[in-house]
């Protein structure tokens, strides 16, 4: 039984009145904690397996939650007999790791009795405001990411220097990301500057070899995390939520390469 899986979350609570707290607010917070991580990129099972531990710690005798990358349905039954169901649509995610490690902290001390289900927003609030890294440090990660690439794959210091100055403008771009319906097209258009910076200094005699640069670049909006998650879903047995995503990183993939291709072909019209 699943209570029984739980029942060291259980014990830690025995000392706090859970009774105090309506099964719509147990079930509200616990959705809460689950939609986001799921919006700073935490995996389906991750989400349901959160979502169970704090509602069977707050009295749950029966937790059935059901999570996909865009959507989390639950329903718990108290031992009095009342019974909630909740959905939660989430239309945007992203892979914050620093987000997802504080969010996941504040699940397991509201598991443990260290802290109360009031406190809850006070602390999402706080994770979510707060700035782990300065816009510097952001863009010389994506300059470093970027020109390491690049020489990583047989490239110069030439080349290493384009990449970094193409790295640059897409970490730019994603640090001023201007809400466009359709999350695709923004890739597309990042892509497409990338390369156009990177292309362009190559075409003005800066760099050797143009194929480095653009490995260099592309390493930066390539979706390798999003694949590598559909796979770790497919294996962990979450077929759905394995698949969804799979299909959105070949999407997104495509879209890289169709923002590149344009700026080859924008030069290549203008210039040759």
């Amino acid at each position: 039984m699943k209570r029984d899986k739980f029942s060291q979350n259980i014990m830690a609570l025995e000392n706090v009145d859970v009774s105090k707290y309506s099964v719509e607010e147990i079930l509200s917070k616990a959705l809460d904690i689950g939609e986001n991580l799921l919006k700073c990129g935490g995996e389906p099972h991750r989400i349901e397996d959160t979502i169970e531990r704090i509602c069977y710690s707050y009295g749950a005798v029966a937790t059935d939650v059901f999570a996909l990358p865009s959507l989390i349905i639950a329903t718990i039954r108290m031992s009095d007999g009342k019974s909630k169901s909740q959905i939660r649509r989430v239309y945007k995610t992203s892979n914050n790791m620093y987000r997802l490690e504080k969010i996941n902290d504040v699940s397991r001390r509201l598991c443990d009795g260290k802290l109360t289900l009031e406190d809850v927003d006070n602390e999402i609030n706080q994770i979510i405001s707060h700035k782990p890294f300065s816009r510097y440090i952001v863009l010389l990660g994506g300059v470093i990411a970027a020109g390491g690439f690049a020489v990583f794959f047989g490239g110069g210091l030439t080349d290493a220097l384009v990449a970094a100055v193409a790295g640059l403008v897409v970490s730019i771009f994603n640090m001023h990301k201007v809400k466009f319906s359709s999350n695709f097209f923004y890739v597309a258009l990042v892509s497409f500057f990338g390369a156009l910076v990177g292309i362009g200094l190559h075409k003005l005699g800066v760099g050797e070899n143009l194929d480095m640069i653009m490995i260099g670049t592309i390493m930066l909006v390539i979706p390798g995390l999003a694949f590598g998650n559909a796979v770790r879903d497919l294996l962990f047995g979450d077929t759905v939520s394995g698949i969804i995503q799979l299909v959105q990183a070949i999407l997104l993939a495509v879209m890289v390469a169709f923002g590149f291709i344009a700026a080859i072909i924008v030069f290549g019209g203008v210039l040759n």
